[in-house]
C-alpha cells in the first residue's frame, strides 16, 4: 500500500516536533526578549486539544506576565522560606528566585480543576491535564520558544493552592517558565530507553 506524500510529511513533522522536545532552564533565556502575550494565548488555544473523559476539560491556566512575573517569584520565595526550616534554607535557592524575575518572560501555572460532580476518577482529570502539558512542550518548540515545567514539593503546597485561588479538590501540576533562548545555546542531547525494551506484545 502506497502512503500518500502528504501523510508522510505530516508523520515526519509530528515525529520531529516530539523528538526535539526539550527543557531549557531560565539561565539560558534571553532576558532582553519578551514573548508577546498573543503568542502565549495562541499556544494555549492549541494545547487544549487534549483528550479528557466526558469532555470535562479540567485544565485551567494562570498566566503571569509583566509585573505578574515578579509577584509570582516573590511569592514562591516567601512560601519557600515559610515551609523550609531555617537551618535548611539555601541562599542559592533564594538567589534563583530573584534571578528568574529578570530571566523569565511568562509563567503558566497549569492547574487541574476537579469536576464538581466527580463523575470520573481524579487520576483521569490529572492525566488529561498532563496531556495539555505535553502539548505546550511541543508548541514551544514550534514557536522557537524556550521553557521548562517546574514542579517539586513547593508546587503542591496549600500555600500555592491558596495563591492560585484553587479549591480543596484542585491541583497545580506545575509552572511552565518561558522565554526566548539565548543565541547559540547548546541543549544537552537527551536519550530514551527504546520503546521495544518497555513493550510487551500480547496475543
Amino acid at each position: 500500500m502506497r502512503i500518500p506524500p502528504t501523510i508522510l510529511i505530516m508523520k515526519d513533522s509530528a515525529n520531529q516536533l516530539i523528538h526535539e522536545r526539550r527543557s531549557t532552564w531560565p539561565m539560558n533565556f534571553d532576558p532582553d526578549r519578551k514573548i508577546e502575550d498573543t503568542v502565549i494565548a495562541e499556544m494555549l488555544e492549541t494545547a487544549i486539544w487534549a483528550p479528557s473523559h466526558g469532555l470535562t476539560q479540567p485544565w485551567v491556566f494562570k498566566v503571569f506576565h509583566g509585573y505578574g512575573v515578579r509577584d509570582f517569584f516573590s511569592r514562591l520565595r516567601d512560601i519557600y522560606l515559610e515551609i523550609t526550616p531555617e537551618s535548611e534554607v539555601k541562599a542559592s535557592k533564594i538567589q534563583k528566585y530573584e534571578d528568574k524575575v529578570k530571566q523569565v518572560s511568562h509563567v503558566i501555572a497549569v492547574c487541574m480543576i476537579r469536576d464538581p460532580k466527580k463523575k470520573y476518577p481524579e487520576i483521569e482529570e490529572i492525566v488529561a491535564t498532563a496531556c495539555v502539558i505535553e502539548n505546550i512542550y511541543i508548541c514551544i518548540n514550534a514557536y522557537e520558544i524556550a521553557g521548562y515545567l517546574s514542579t517539586g514539593d513547593l508546587c503542591y503546597t496549600q500555600q500555592v493552592k491558596d495563591y492560585l485561588g484553587l479549591g480543596p479538590d484542585d491541583l497545580c501540576l506545575g509552572f511552565f517558565q518561558l522565554g526566548y533562548p539565548k543565541p547559540g545555546i547548546r541543549r544537552p542531547v537527551r536519550k530514551r530507553i527504546p520503546a521495544a525494551e518497555k513493550t510487551q506484545w500480547i496475543g
